[in-house]
């Protein structure tokens, strides 16, 4: 009933296209011959306009009979309405004139559970399973409440953004200006360290051998009270040199002329961006682990640096309690405006739990900051997370240094060049940035205080735990 429907209006849609294009034709001969349309031309219209009226006369008619037919189907006992399974192929719409059509039926016959409830059989025949039952017949099968099982008749004959085909490259895409980055944390160093201004690339500086203070604080000098008329004791002062060397720290990088001429974003300002965040995390790592040669010399491997032990039977990959107050022992200029705790984020969760034991309760060694941009604090220090410190249990998980000991000098600020000329013939362009610096703790020993055998440095720590 519906596919003869369907066909009775595509051959009155037909037949219309037929009437209007033979219209066409008799006003422009009308027009050219300067005259007007005849009683015949007329007739003629007037024929198509009946052929199309009985088109409608028989859609009407088996729209009717459609109508009564939904009307015995639903009485009790009716047998299920035929269904005419229609082919995708033969047509893409499955009966209906239009998605408007679709729908009207949709909802008409919503709430059926049951095929053979269904009203119009154009919808029983896009029924998908609920289930694969092999063994059922064609309609023995549940339909999901609101028809929620059925196929949609659209995206076959429209255009629309869901394909690049049938529209998608019609619709434009846009760029955001602005390049997304994690980037570098920033160095917590900085504005700590000793800064040692490099007039050529090899600065020596004088030091006093003054890393033992049981007799002398200055490298050898004393002073004793006497007697009158009794000859002073003469002393003298040890001196030694340090020296601080720049090396090169470079990058390197090339673009094709095409790409920095047709990037709507300056890629020179990305590359010259890059490099220089580069050069900062770098520099944060060998001031850390670098070491000496060409890189700075770490704290990790300063000739000072004290490495503090585990206590007996402490597990692996902890921080304890005692190995906070060993450290801060141990620590010269503990305290200081210069001296900072820095951590791997691993270490967050056991050093947040510390706390010093008092009877059967405890006092916090850790204090979270309770502001934005303050940070946390271990005994009046700050405790900076960075991952260029090595993961708990690591040596260097946890590092205590006072910075204002170590020395960093710059002899050429970071620069940068370009040139053409390198791959002239491949037409691309050489980017370069480069420094030239220098970094290292002065300290060539820990320090031996006047009263203790326990040796001070700027330099504390946690030895490995495995």
């Amino acid at each position: 009933m519906a596919a003869r429907i369907h066909e009775l209006r595509t051959q009155r849609a037909t037949l219309a296209k037929e009437a209007n294009a033979a219209l066409d034709k008799v006003q422009a001969t009308a027009k050219a011959e300067d005259r007007a349309i005849t009683a015949e031309e007329l007739a003629a219209d007037d024929a198509f306009s009946a052929r199309i009226a009985a088109f409608d006369t028989d859609i009407e008619l088996e729209e009717r009979k459609n109508d009564r037919e939904r009307l015995y189907a639903s009485a009790p006992g009716a047998a299920a309405p035929a269904t005419t399974h229609l082919r995708a192929e033969a047509d893409p719409k499955r009966g209906f004139a239009s998605h408007v059509e679709f729908f009207l039926s949709a909802i008409d016959n919503a709430g059926f559970r049951d095929v053979a409830d269904v009203r119009d059989p154009r919808l029983a025949s896009l029924a998908v399973r609920d289930k694969d039952d092999k063994s059922s017949g064609d309609l023995a099968f549940m339909l999901p409440t609101g028809f929620s099982g059925l196929k949609a008749t659209v995206g076959s004959d429209e255009q629309g953004e869901y394909s690049d085909t049938y529209g998608g490259f019609a619709v434009p895409k846009t760029r955001f200006p602005g390049l997304l980055s994690v980037g570098f944390e920033g160095d917590p160093t900085a504005g700590l360290t000793q800064n040692i201004p490099m007039a050529s690339p090899t600065v020596e500086i004088m030091a006093r051998t003054d890393k033992n203070h049981t007799s002398s604080v200055v490298g050898g000098f004393t002073v004793a009270r006497r007697a009158e008329t009794t000859a002073a004791a003469a002393s003298r002062m040890a001196l030694e040199m340090v020296t601080l060397k720049a090396a090169s720290l470079f990058g390197l990088a090339y673009a094709t002329e095409e790409l920095l001429a047709d990037s709507p974003v300056s890629f020179a300002a990305l590359i010259d961006t890059g490099f220089r965040t580069q050069m900062g995390a770098k520099i944060l790592d060998e001031k850390i682990r670098g070491g000496g040669g060409n890189e700075y010399i770490g704290v990790k491997n300063a000739d000072a640096a004290i490495p503090i032990a585990k206590e007996t039977n402490q597990a692996a990959d902890t921080i304890v309690f005692a190995n906070i107050v060993k450290m801060a022992a141990r620590c010269w200029g503990y305290g200081g405006p210069s001296c900072v705790w820095l951590a791997n984020q691993d270490c967050r969760p056991q050093l947040a739990q510390l706390s010093l034991p008092i009877g059967t309760g405890g006092v916090a060694v850790y204090q979270p900051s309770s502001r934005s941009g303050f940070p946390d604090m271990i005994w009046g220090c700050p405790v900076v997370y960075t991952e260029y410190a090595d993961t708990v249990g690591d040596q260097g998980d946890l590092i205590c240094v006072n910075w204002s000991q170590y020395l960093e000098g710059i002899y050429q600020p970071i620069q940068s060049a370009e040139s053409i000329h390198v791959r002239f013939v491949n037409h691309e362009r050489t980017f370069k940035l480069w420094t030239r610096n220098a970094g290292a703790c002065w300290w060539r020993t820990a320090l031996t205080p006047n009263k203790s055998a326990a040796t001070l440095s700027p330099i504390v720590l946690l030895d490995a735990r495995a």
